[in-house]
């Protein structure tokens, strides 16, 4: 489990898999919906269990709204045509990380998502 700890450099192969993850989700999926995936595969360390909790989630009763189901359902699609190619699980995680992080950008770029939380106060 020490591995997991260290390091990873990814790819120009794989982070041109985060880039087209990212792209893919950013106009119409909720930032906050794909972290909270990622945090369940940072626990579980499992795609094959990532891949079965966005299989049952979007008809769990945890899911309240219909935006929120068709998120989890473009984000199931997403991460399982893009990270088929990913070998290992660590590997993957380090790759839906970086879709996170580029996610978040293309949304700010966008219009999508505001920084204005982050700026600081003038007084």
């Amino acid at each position: 489990m020490e591995e997991w700890k260290e390091p990873i450099v990814l790819t120009r192969q794989e982070f041109a898999v985060a880039d087209a993850l990212a792209r893919e989700l950013a106009p119409d999926v909720d930032r906050n919906e794909l972290g909270k995936v990622i945090s369940y595969f940072q626990r579980t360390r499992s795609r094959e269990k990532l891949f079965d909790l966005l299989d049952r989630l979007p008809r769990s009763g945890y899911v309240r709204s219909k935006r929120t189901r068709d998120y989890l359902r473009r984000i199931a699609e997403a991460c399982r045509r893009h990270l088929r190619g990913v070998e290992g699980d660590r590997r993957a995680l380090a790759v839906l990380g970086w879709s996170f992080r580029l996610m978040t950008r293309y949304q700010t770029e966008t219009g999508k998502r505001y920084a204005r939380g982050r700026q600081k106060q003038r007084r």
